[in-house]
């Protein structure tokens, strides 16, 4: 009994002791840091009227000028999907006349959508892929812990996609077309959403409105050319390995794709600016 209470005292002591180094060493650098100023990523920034100004007017500016080269923008995305989908072989036609969000059509031309269902073998490998992959995961150290969550949430989207195809394959809705179709409509979505989004984490940062023009046309120029070769990729990718791997390509690789890609742009952007834009 003794021999127990002399041990928690112990223990007690080391604990205290603990503490109190702790104590001392964040005072320590409490003293030598005073004078640090806040990780800019967490500081609080000061919009004057000017930037204000601009968070207002040059959303507005890059919007409308979306909003009317709709058309133009269409045209271009349509004839570079069937420039390069034709010279892969892809039975696809588009319609001609001036295309517009709504109203841009894919048609498969000689080809019907039962043709690209999966069959045993398809299903048997992408069941074998996914599984190794998964268990692929369950070795992966605790460094690589990012990587290990994004594959079995690719491994978790494949495994419901083949629940579905092999008890439920009739009950697919979706072609190619209407794929690539929605593909566009979010890209195009996205576009628009680029100027609001810039105005609330990047118009009002404290430098040349120049530069700020140049950075946001440059990541919607990106987007722009980006977006028709991404459909083209995920045509060709659903037309030689079937309509199986739909549900990953338009979870995964779809919409949320181009949102961390957008993230990921911004972010090398604001990264390269001066120290005095966020004060």
């Amino acid at each position: 009994m003794q021999l127990h209470k002399d041990n928690s005292s112990k223990l007690l002591q080391m604990r205290e002791a603990a503490f109190e180094s702790a104590s001392i060493a964040i005072r320590d650098a409490k003293t030598r840091h005073a004078a640090a100023r806040q990780h800019r990523a967490i500081s609080r920034i000061t919009v004057e009227p000017y930037l204000l100004a601009e968070a207002i007017i040059l959303p507005i500016l890059l919007c409308g000028i979306l909003l009317l080269a709709e058309p133009y923008l269409m045209t271009f995305w349509r004839d570079t999907i069937i420039f390069w989908t034709s010279r892969m072989d892809i039975p696809l036609q588009a319609q001609q006349h001036a295309p517009t969000i709504g109203g841009l059509r894919f048609e498969w031309i000689n080809a019907i959508n039962s043709s690209l269902m999966p069959d045993f073998t398809a299903k048997l490998v992408s069941a074998l892929v996914t599984f190794l992959l998964f268990a692929l995961t369950t070795r992966m150290s605790s460094k690589l812990l990012p990587l290990k969550y994004l594959l079995r949430i690719l491994c978790t989207v494949q495994t419901v996609a083949l629940a579905f195809f092999s008890y439920l394959p009739s009950q697919f809705p979706y072609s190619i077309p209407d794929h690539m179709r929605d593909l566009i409509s979010m890209g195009y979505m996205l576009i628009l959403a680029i100027p609001v989004l810039m105005a609330i984490g990047f118009f009002v940062l404290h430098f040349p409105l120049v530069s700020k023009v140049t950075n946001s046309l440059a990541i919607l120029g990106y987007f722009v050319v980006m977006t028709p070769f991404k459909v083209v990729l995920h045509a060709v990718l659903l037309y030689h390995l079937s309509l199986l791997y739909m549900p990953l390509l338009y979870i995964c690789f779809g919409a949320v794709f181009d949102v961390l890609i957008f993230v990921a742009l911004y972010s090398f952007v604001v990264s390269r600016l001066p120290e005095q834009a966020t004060q």
